[in-house]
This record gives C-alpha cells, sequence and structure tokens, in this order.
C-alpha cells in the first residue's frame, strides 16, 4: 500500500482539483481509498475524479475536521469519515484527482490517496 499527500486551498465560487494520482505504462496505479480532513464545514462538496469522469460527490460535513471553534465543537463527531473506499483502477496515462467545490465561503481539504501498484 502507498499514501500521496494531498493540500487544496479553497476559494470562493470555484472547484479546485489538486494535481492527483497519475497512472502510468510502468506504474499502473489502483486508488483504493481517499483519506481526507476538511478545515471547516461550509455546505461545500468534495468531489473525485476520473479524468472526466465523476465517480465521487459528497458533502464536506459528512468528513473528519480539524476546526475546534466553539460552534463547530457542538457538532463534532466521533463517526465522521475520514477513509472513502473507491476501489478503481486508473488507466494508463489517467489522473485520479480530488477536488472541493466551494460556495461563497471556502474550505479546505487535505489527506492522502491510498493507492496500490497493479501488474
Amino acid at each position: 500500500m502507498f499514501y500521496k499527500l494531498f493540500r487544496i486551498t479553497g476559494e470562493a465560487n470555484k472547484t479546485i482539483f489538486d494535481s492527483g494520482l497519475m497512472s502510468t505504462i510502468d506504474e499502473p496505479k489502483r486508488i483504493r481509498a481517499i483519506i481526507i480532513n476538511v478545515s471547516a464545514y461550509h455546505t461545500n462538496q468534495i468531489e473525485g475524479w476520473i479524468e472526466t469522469n465523476q465517480i465521487l460527490v459528497i458533502p464536506d460535513d459528512v468528513c473528519n475536521t480539524s476546526d475546534t471553534s466553539l460552534a463547530i465543537t457542538a457538532v463534532i463527531s466521533t463517526n465522521k469519515l475520514i477513509r472513502i473506499p473507491i476501489e478503481e483502477n486508473i488507466p494508463p496515462g489517467i489522473a485520479f484527482k480530488i477536488a472541493i467545490k466551494c460556495g461563497a465561503v471556502p474550505s479546505n481539504i487535505d489527506g492522502s490517496y491510498e493507492y496500490e501498484i497493479t501488474t
């Protein structure tokens, strides 16, 4: 199992992508999961893409957060998503990318791609 870090700084009213996890002929990859944390809950959207195919769309408030401000501590749960299974082969020359689609109030995401090299 391998892991590759991602960090994305969200921008208001935009979708911002990470550079992604690239599969190559020499190193074909399978994305197993993403491990993710959001900076705060602002009803933004987490997206996962293989090339132009969107395969993941979830609201930010189902993910774990490191925000410990007084306003958010009342809703912090012990069962928020930290690891989101994907289980998709990435064709050579194609990337799996994570993105955050922000509304008026941006938030950031960071985490890791969990992947394996296939043969």
